[in-house]
């Protein structure tokens, strides 16, 4: 019965963050980044290893990019938290840590600086 309630209520906590992002500043919005977040902060370990791998070399990724995805994985998850908690407050178009979404921003910077002109 408890496992059926719960399954129920994250069914409806999913269901609420998709009708949210029909419009981005509001409170349903807001639950809906941060029950994303919360839920999805460990993607940010092979986000980070791709990322770091891209700019330096693989060993790198592998090392260093592992424990800055545990590190913004843990900051993702308590954003997502605080944000969850916090839904109800204002402002609702600013979310904690940019990118929003943690399945954005996966672009590798360029190490090549734009030539002067």
């Amino acid at each position: 019965m408890f496992r059926k309630a719960v399954g129920l209520f994250i069914l409806g906590l999913f269901i609420f963050s998709v009708g949210a992002f029909a419009e981005e500043n509001n409170a349903l919005a807001k639950l809906g980044r941060g029950v994303t977040n919360a839920l999805t902060g460990v993607v940010e370990i092979p986000k980070q290893i791709y990322l770091v791998s891209m700019e330096k070399e693989p060993v790198t990724g592998i090392t260093y990019g592992t424990a800055k995805g545990v590190c913004y994985g843990l900051l993702r998850t308590a954003a997502g938290v605080y944000e969850t908690v916090a839904f109800a407050i204002p402002p609702y178009n600013k979310p904690v840590m940019e990118p929003a979404f943690v399945f954005e921003g996966w672009k590798a910077e360029s190490k090549e600086k734009p030539a002067d002109k």
